[in-house]
């Protein structure tokens, strides 16, 4: 989305701000997130998971975003190893991913079925199945995964784990269906390193940190407590820099 984090944290500044065409917008801020990227902060203790206990990963990927999140030792960061429990993420997600689909997405499936790839007509129809049961054990797990998350950051001011479990594939490829060993059981499993987080509402980004040993980027996400942007693009800074 940007060159660096002084540049990403701009574009967060143009895009953030209370709109009243979206009911859960938020007023601005009074110090603006380019501020925050400068502000110097340095974040005191630090978590590092390759897993999230919930995932494979890359043994290459886990290798160079473990060794970018060392780092933080030089910014005077203690550097552990260690992750909220997230352990419903994978029945969580689905049970409200489906939901949405099946009320944002359910008319195309009825009128335009025929242009709609495989996996998003497998969504839609998975979210017209669900009961008012899978929606309140969702519901229950996401508020208890929230819950655990808010308690760790009361330990950490960071969490960091790879952005994406392998390096880019190839585009012929629809998604990731194998990794570690592990086959996934849909085409969204692979990305449960990310919405695990965003399941329990936490600002995270993206810091390119190294590469393959055949040249592919591999990125470091960087996860704060909920409203901790600031935090987050000041942490992805003192990295960057």
């Amino acid at each position: 989305m940007a060159r660096n984090v002084e540049d990403l944290a701009l574009f967060l500044d143009a895009m953030s701000g209370e709109h009243p065409a979206d009911p859960a917008s938020l007023p601005r801020l009074k110090t603006s997130f380019l501020s925050a990227a400068r502000s110097g902060w340095r974040p005191k203790r630090v978590a590092y998971s390759a897993t999230l206990g919930i995932t494979p990963v890359d043994t290459e990927v886990a290798a160079i975003t473990k060794k970018a999140a060392a780092r933080f030792a030089e910014a005077g960061a203690e550097v552990e190893e260690a992750h909220p429990d997230l352990s419903e993420a994978h029945e969580c997600f689905q049970v409200l991913r489906a939901f949405d689909y099946a009320v944002t997405k359910a008319k195309l499936l009825r009128a335009h079925r025929a242009l709609l790839k495989p996996d998003v007509i497998w969504n839609i129809e998975k979210g017209l199945k669900l009961s008012i049961e899978d929606l309140e054990r969702a519901e229950a797990e996401r508020v208890a995964m929230t819950r655990r998350t808010l308690k760790f950051f009361e330990t950490y001011d960071l969490l960091l784990t790879p952005a994406t479990i392998v390096a880019p594939f190839p585009v012929e490829e629809r998604y990731v269906a194998e990794c570690a060993g592990k086959k996934f059981e849909n085409y969204v499993e692979w990305l449960a390193i990310a919405y695990a987080i965003t399941l329990v509402c936490c600002p995270a980004l993206s810091l390119p940190c190294g590469f393959t040993r055949e040249d592919l980027p591999v990125g470091l996400q960087i996860v704060g407590p909920p409203r901790s942007e600031g935090h987050v693009l000041a942490g992805a800074k003192a990295l960057e820099d």
